[in-house]
């Protein structure tokens, strides 16, 4: 028999502190992707730990008609902050499709990349707006508390450019699939080393933040430039399979701890009611 997403435990909300600028009040609809990154489906919403083990197949996911969102902001923080450089996200998004699409299709080019011109400081902006947002409504039910890890992000998404100058670095790689991850804290362990990571994937970009100078990152992965206004994607099938890093597939002593609620996949549904 099969059983729902425990995700449904974590979407029912009307009221509460908005994950971005704190303030306690009516709580507005975010989506994540960003509208017009991506083409807008029936989606289904799962924790990321659901799609794995044996039982994985008996639990159905949280279903939405209009592409994957959370309640977890406010209006201003939504239309305002995020609504004014979600366009900087949809806008690359198109262009590195089309270019991704010709690579494909001229597969005798000499090159693995394509690159696109950006505004880097709108284009992070948005993006960690997303991360900080695609969560569960449970933290919105208590006042924000410090964070040393969290409070930089906030005030960078908020509008001070040089926040997370000193206390984070971004990497990107190419990301091939149509489901989309949003992890908004793992903490991953490898060969002896330990970090924070926060993470938001849908085509054609994963998008990781990590503490300055204490990353894990994938070895194809670029560090994102706020200095450039080049975003460089490396298409080659070197290293694919860890695409999905931090969900790849963990080898000799690397481990991986997280909160179930804060990891959430959503992919598309085909040919159902819903």
């Amino acid at each position: 028999m099969s059983k729902i997403s425990e995700r449904v435990r974590h979407v029912k909300i009307r009221d509460g502190y908005c994950l971005i600028c704190g303030e306690f009040g009516t709580l507005s609809i975010d989506h994540v992707p960003p509208q017009g990154s991506i083409t807008v489906t029936k989606v289904e919403q799962r924790h990321i730990m659901e799609m794995m083990g044996a039982g994985a197949k008996s639990i159905k996911g949280v279903p939405s008609t209009n592409g994957s969102k959370f309640r977890t902001i406010c209006s201003d923080c939504n239309s305002n902050i995020l609504g004014g450089n979600d366009g900087e996200v949809a806008d690359a998004n198109k262009k590195l499709t089309s270019k991704i699409r010709n690579y494909f299709q001229n597969p005798t080019s000499p090159y693995n990349t394509v690159s696109i011109d950006i505004n880097p400081i709108k284009y992070a902006r948005a993006m960690i707006g997303h991360i900080l947002s695609a969560t569960s409504v449970t933290e919105c039910k208590e006042p924000p508390q410090k964070s040393l890890y969290f409070d930089p992000l906030k005030k960078f998404v908020l509008g001070d450019d040089y926040a997370i100058t000193k206390t984070h670095d971004i990497y990107y790689w190419f990301y091939p699939y149509d489901r989309h991850l949003s992890a908004k804290c793992v903490s991953f362990f490898n060969q002896g080393h330990s970090t924070a990571l926060s993470l938001l994937s849908f085509f054609p970009i994963a998008f990781l933040v990590t503490p300055k100078d204490e990353g894990i990152y994938p070895t194809h992965a670029a560090r994102f430039d706020f200095s450039s206004s080049k975003l460089v994607l490396d298409l080659s099938s070197y290293n694919i399979h860890f695409s999905d890093f931090p969900f790849s597939e963990l080898k000799g002593n690397q481990m991986c701890l997280l909160n179930d609620c804060q990891t959430i996949i959503s992919y598309p549904i085909k040919n159902q009611e819903i």
